[in-house]
């Protein structure tokens, strides 16, 4: 009997036996762990859940319930015994996020793509304004019309090249940086142009530097920074923190660094959430929506993470040279 405990204790997996009455009878350290790390009523919550199943009532074993709890989902297997139930359970929160960001970059790889391919259509004939347009100005009349027309073109040039952007390979020129010196070069210009905007910076200076390219990261951290100021209408905070993370499903092993870019505004609304970093999602009235899926693009190009991990905060993850 002795060997049966020491093998039900070595399993990675939580373990419960559970008596007829829905008392605990035993759970291994696996099991003790999630306890603590879902809390006492979650953790409850969960084994009522699973054994509300009809099945179990008529002694029926039962594989791949499907539980979430929190911001945690879980895959139970119940066998019923003698005295009760034993429940094996399989934390899969990774699995299910890794797969909600594989869709949701075959998503923004297909749409970017369709309109790639509608702007490049659009190129033929705005070049052929743009080159009428440039004769009339030798006419004085109405130039101030024709510069306005012009500027409108450059607009749709400008729209057209971002949306060109996030649809191909990125040439990356990697280099050691110190994310810290490109924050500070980006803060700095900005300061100068929003001075309602405090920054408050909370960096970890025993972070190691990266391997990234540095003009385009420069474009991502000005891109989500200068968004969190136009969040705030130019008046409020901009708090940016670094450090190591040791995200459960992106950084588990301490293998990457994290950049959180947190504006004192109102946060994301909730129903543009799942959509955030497609092409043409903005909270501003006068925004295209394509800055950030062109932050989304380099990011992934470094094998990084960018998200919105709520209360007002932008998070980038930078894997770490030579940590796996």
């Amino acid at each position: 009997m002795d060997n049966c405990w020491k093998i039900l204790e070595s399993i990675d997996e939580p373990v419960i036996a559970i008596s007829k009455d829905e008392s605990i009878i035993y759970e291994n350290q696996a099991s003790k762990q999630l306890g603590v790390i879902l809390g006492k009523d979650s953790y409850r919550k969960l084994l009522d859940y699973v054994l509300d199943n009809k099945y179990l009532d008529d002694r029926i074993s039962v594989k791949g319930i499907f539980v979430e709890i929190n911001r945690y989902r879980f895959l139970v297997d119940a066998f019923p015994f003698e005295e009760g139930i034993v429940l094996l359970i399989r934390d899969i929160t990774r699995f299910v996020e890794l797969e909600e960001i594989t869709k949701k970059e075959g998503l923004i790889f297909t749409i970017t793509k369709l309109l790639s391919s509608i702007f490049h259509d659009m190129k033929g004939p705005i070049s052929g304004i743009k080159g009428a347009v440039q004769l009339l100005k030798e006419d004085p009349e109405d130039k101030e019309l024709i510069e306005d027309i012009l500027y409108e073109i450059n607009r749709l040039e400008n729209l057209i090249s971002e949306i060109t952007f996030i649809t191909k390979p990125l040439n990356l020129h990697k280099t050691e940086t110190n994310i810290h010196e490109i924050i500070e070069r980006v803060v700095k210009s900005l300061e100068n142009v929003f001075g309602g905007v405090v920054f408050i910076k909370r960096y970890d200076p025993s972070i190691p530097d990266i391997l990234a390219d540095k003009e385009y990261m420069t474009r991502v951290l000005t891109n989500i920074i200068r968004n969190g100021i136009e969040a705030i209408n130019g008046k409020g905070s901009i708090e940016i923190s670094t450090g190591i993370s040791w995200d459960k499903i992106y950084s588990p092993k301490g293998n990457s660094i994290f950049i959180r870019i947190k504006d004192s505004g109102k946060g994301v609304p909730e129903e543009i959430l799942d959509k955030l970093f497609l092409p043409f999602t903005s909270t501003k009235k006068t925004g295209m929506g394509i800055g950030l899926s062109s932050a989304y693009k380099i990011v992934k190009e470094h094998q990084g993470i960018i998200r919105y991990i709520g209360d007002s905060t932008f998070e980038i993850l930078l894997p770490i040279k030579g940590v796996k």
